[in-house]
């Protein structure tokens, strides 16, 4: 008998939650109409033109922020364990695949979501009250990076939340202006790796991938789960099933009420042992579920089972432990931990793709030139939310958490040395802004899930206010309290308390285990450290720069300098709330955002978490005292041009690769074109003329072979110093190796993927 208990997630359908997504993208259709034509006559029509965006994108981002507001009350009013859902349309569905297009609003994501319509309006509002000319394309893109940014908060699912990322790359493209080639490769790669992360953790959740295929694990494919809800008649039960819309119940021994059932439903039937049969339709089998018992009084939760592609799903199977093959219960880490991919950990895979994706558009973010409008720093939502949500997978104590932590720690180290070296000051705070949300990735994999839900709310936040106050130039120490508060100088306030939680959890997983893991708990703790200085290094040289530009030409912008403001106050106020019962001192109070996330600390002593507070403290003040000595210099020092060099190697190699792709699908497409495509003819020629051509032939190939082959091979002998004549054949010989190889690698490349 198929039954289980669990705690499941009580839904709430919500219709409003739709407007969400659908006020930015209405905000992005208007402004686009309402851009200014290309066409310079009809002043009054230029005029109005220049009108209508900003109002339409004022007035969509204002209630986009009010209606975000609304829904996250009521949310905060349910009881604890409830959600928002909204089904919007159904996709997809072949076996046990179902790609639903759902929106699902948790206490994890309504963060998420009220601070991107928080960004998003305060963006839209900037751009109207900013000096430059009003352009409605702006407030169109502005708007698309608030929708793909809103539905990833929002999407239940892998294909809404596979939209969003394409989404959110062309919103970040049309702000850029196109950007780089590189740029738009590394938003690119990083979908492609989110959707086949997705891809393994959909079949992984169902079987294993061995030496002869993908094999099945047999387990049921939906389960009845018996929660501790009361039925709402107490002599009936309450049978409910909540996913797979559309989906058809009906049960073989017994009648239930106007059967057969569409989910999603919830009603009263008999006591008794039922046998139900799920038909999802017309490309998917029927699923049995036999003998389960319905008990009077209490709500039976018929619930998918083993692969989804619902996140909320997902999360419902993390809370009930699964059946094991040998009896008893196992919950999905272990499930997915004991599976492999070629050898390889089924869930080490996932993580690697899923999160390694989300941090390549923090990279993409980092790189961006020049200014930048206060909707950009949307693009660092997917990595530290993706790795909230995939947190329940992740074992802070296996090789899974350490593949995590290793993954955001050294993403952090790299971009916060680039942030502290670069002299644009939109580049360097978004930098910053990546150096906390790749923070955030390590500090999930160390198990502190709630640090990263501070880290990248309250950065998010303060990094648009500094933003905002390097156009506004109006008062220098508000740009100062912005800074401050998204390098966790304040203790408390801002990033202070997800710097904190980081490093004492890093702390504790150094206190219990091996040598090894003692070194690489201690390696983490001076990573993180050294990522946090160097964010304060990079965000302070920027306020020194502003605090001189202010003295020469003070900004005029009233109306931006409140909203600098409003938006470092939030980002203060955000992290005291979120933060709030922090153990700082080794208490048992659970902060505000550990009962969001769901899940309590790692284990700390006194000791450790005063160390984490101090260490965390002195690392940022050891950053704005760098700050002040660079600022104070004249010539930069060489120590600060050398924090750049990592990642202007790592950015070279990934040019390197880059022009070698482009390189073989330029090559592909001529062989393509040009050989592959007429190579019987080819033949036919070759085999009538081989013999009359082929002194012609041998002399054209010596003449035009000979002559650069000899250039080369004199080029590098000369480099070299080789002189002698064995040395300059052998020179020659190994460039001819290298160039008939390039070509086998083009021929081999155009058969392959031409």
């Amino acid at each position: 008998m198929f039954e289980v208990t669990g705690s499941l997630a009580i839904v709430q359908p919500v219709l409003t939650l739709v407007g969400l997504v659908v006020l930015p993208l209405v905000w992005t259709a208007l402004a686009a109409a309402f851009a200014r034509p290309a066409s310079r006559s009809g002043r009054m029509r230029l005029v109005a033109y220049d009108l209508v965006a900003p109002i339409v994108s004022n007035t969509c981002a204002v209630a986009t922020l009010g209606l975000a507001i609304v829904l996250v009350t009521q949310l905060a009013l349910l009881p604890r364990g409830h959600i928002l859902v909204q089904h919007v349309a159904q996709l997809a569905r072949l076996g046990q695949l179902d790609l639903a297009f759902d929106l699902a609003l948790d206490p994890r994501s309504a963060v998420f979501a009220l601070v991107v319509a928080l960004v998003g309006c305060a963006s839209a509002l900037q751009t109207s009250w900013s000096s430059r000319s009003h352009d409605g394309l702006r407030h169109a893109w502005t708007g698309l990076v608030t929708a793909g940014a809103m539905l990833l908060c929002l999407g239940d699912g892998f294909a809404p939340i596979l939209v969003s990322l394409g989404l959110l790359s062309i919103g970040a493209w049309g702000l850029a202006g196109g950007g780089t080639p590189g740029q738009r490769t590394a938003a690119l790669a990083g979908n492609v790796a989110v959707l086949l992360g997705f891809v393994f953790l959909f079949w992984s959740l169902g079987g294993a991938f061995g030496p002869e295929g993908y094999d099945p694990d047999g387990a049921p494919r939906f389960v009845l789960v018996a929660t501790s809800s009361p039925s709402n008649t107490p002599e009936k039960a309450t049978l409910a099933m909540t996913t797979h819309a559309g989906a058809l119940v009906s049960a073989d021994d017994a009648d239930l009420p106007s059967e057969p059932v569409a989910a999603p439903f919830a009603i009263a039937v008999e006591p008794g042992v039922y046998t139900l049969r799920v038909h999802g339709g017309a490309a998917s089998g029927d699923v049995v579920v036999p003998r389960v018992a319905l008990v009077s009084g209490r709500t039976h939760v018929l619930t998918p089972y083993g692969p989804t592609a619902s996140l909320r799903a997902l999360d419902d199977q993390f809370a009930v432990p699964r059946l094991a093959p040998g009896g008893g219960e196992a919950t999905v880490r272990a499930a997915l931990s004991g599976r492999t991919i070629n050898g390889l950990r089924a869930s080490a895979i996932v993580l690697l793709l899923v999160l390694g994706g989300a941090l390549a558009h923090l990279h993409s973010l980092a790189s961006r030139r020049g200014p930048s409008t206060l909707v950009s720093v949307l693009e660092a939502v997917p990595a530290p939310y993706l790795a909230i949500k995939l947190a329940p997978l992740v074992d802070p104590s296996g090789p899974d958490g350490a593949l995590v932590v290793l993954l955001g720690a050294a993403s952090a180290a790299l971009l916060a040395s680039r942030a502290a070296c670069v002299d644009d000051g939109h580049k360097a705070l978004r930098g910053v802004l990546a150096t906390a949300s790749s923070v955030a990735v390590a500090a999930a994999g160390l198990g502190a899930p709630a640090a990263s839900l501070i880290l990248a709310s309250s950065a998010m936040v303060a990094t648009s206010a500094a933003l905002a106050a390097i156009e506004a130039r109006r008062d220098a120490r508000w740009l100062g309290m912005a800074c401050a508060g998204a390098v966790g100088l304040l203790p408390g306030a801002g990033t202070s308390s997800g710097y904190i939680l980081a490093v004492m959890a890093a702390l504790g997983s150094a206190g219990s285990g091996s040598s090894g893991r003692v070194v690489f708990a201690g390696a983490v703790v001076v990573t993180l450290l050294v990522a946090c200085a160097l964010g304060a290094l990079g965000a302070f040289r920027v306020y020194d720069a502003i605090v001189r530009a202010s003295a020469r030409d003070p900004g005029h912008s009233r109306a931006q300098g409140v909203l600098v403001i409003v938006l470092a106050v939030l980002a203060l106020v955000g992290g005291v709330v979120l933060g709030a019962g922090t153990t700082m001192f080794g208490g048992h109070v659970l902060p505000l955002a550990g009962r969001l996330v769901g899940t309590g600390m790692p284990p700390a002593s006194r000791a450790m978490a005063a160390a984490a507070v101090v260490l965390s403290l002195l690392a940022a003040s050891g950053g704005v005292f760098l700050a002040r000595r660079v600022s104070a210099s004249s010539v930069p020092p060489r120590w600060l041009l050398a924090l750049g060099r990592p990642y202007a190697v790592l950015t070279w190699t990934a040019s390197g690769i880059g022009r070698g792709a482009t390189f073989l699908q330029r090559s592909v497409r001529a062989m393509d074109r040009d050989v592959i495509d007429d190579v019987p003819a080819a033949f036919g020629e070759l085999s009538l003329r081989a013999v009359a051509r082929l002194t012609r032939l041998s002399r054209a190939i010596a003449g035009k072979v000979d002559r650069p082959l000899d250039r080369a091979a004199g080029a590098v002998v000369v480099k070299l110093d080789m002189d002698g004549p064995r040395a300059a054949e052998r020179v020659c010989t190994a460039v001819l190796l290298v160039m008939v190889a390039l070509l086998g690698l083009v021929v081999l490349s155009s058969f392959l993927l031409g």
